[in-house]
C-alpha cells in the first residue's frame, strides 16, 4: 500500500511543471523589465550635461567700478551661454548680467560672441548700484545650458581677488 501512495506521488506531476512555467515566466519579464530600466537610466547619468572647463582671472579697476574677466585657458565659451552674477555684501544686492544682451552694461573683446584664450569681458556694474570699491562682492560664472557654476570668486577691496575654480 505504502508503495502504491509513493508510486502515485510520483507519477502526478502535472501541478508542479505548471507552478515552474509561472515562475519561469515571472522571472523573464522581471528580468526584460529590469534591463530596459538599466539602459534607460544609465544614458541619464552615464551622459551629464557639458560644462566647458575653462580658466579665468578676474580683476576690478576700484576707480573707474569695472569688473574685468580674462580667458587664460581651457575651453571656449560662447557668450550667449554664460550670465555673470555679482552679490554685493555691503548694499546686500544680487544682480545678474547675461552677456547675450544689453551690451550698455559691459563690454567684451571676443570674436562673434565667443570667449577664446586672451579675450576679457569688461563689466560696469555701477548703472545697477553695485561699487566693487565699497566691500567684498562675489562673483559667480555660471554656464546656463547646464545651470553650473564654471568659477566663483570673491572680489576684496582694492582690487584683489581670491580665486575658487570650480569643475
Amino acid at each position: 500500500m505504502e508503495d502504491r501512495r509513493h508510486r502515485q506521488l510520483l507519477e502526478d506531476c502535472q501541478a508542479v511543471s505548471e507552478v515552474v512555467g509561472q515562475v519561469l515566466m515571472i522571472a523573464i519579464v522581471v528580468l526584460a523589465f529590469s534591463s530596459i530600466a538599466v539602459v534607460i537610466f544609465s544614458d541619464i547619468v552615464v551622459n551629464p550635461p557639458h560644462m566647458p572647463h575653462t580658466d579665468l582671472q578676474e580683476s576690478i579697476d576700484p576707480v573707474k567700478n569695472e569688473l574685468y574677466i580674462f580667458h587664460v585657458g581651457g575651453e571656449a565659451i560662447d557668450l550667449k551661454d554664460v550670465n555673470v552674477v555679482l552679490n554685493s555684501a555691503d548694499a546686500h544686492r544680487r544682480e545678474e548680467f547675461n552677456l547675450s544682451s544689453n551690451k550698455s552694461e559691459f563690454d567684451y573683446s571676443a570674436t562673434n560672441k565667443v570667449l577664446m584664450l586672451g579675450d576679457y569681458i569688461l563689466i560696469n556694474p555701477t548703472s545697477r548700484g553695485i561699487y566693487l570699491d565699497t566691500g567684498d562682492t562675489v562673483m559667480f560664472f555660471v554656464y546656463t545650458p547646464s545651470q553650473q557654476v564654471i568659477q566663483k570668486v570673491t572680489l576684496h577691496n582694492g582690487g584683489k581677488s581670491r580665486n575658487e575654480n570650480i569643475y
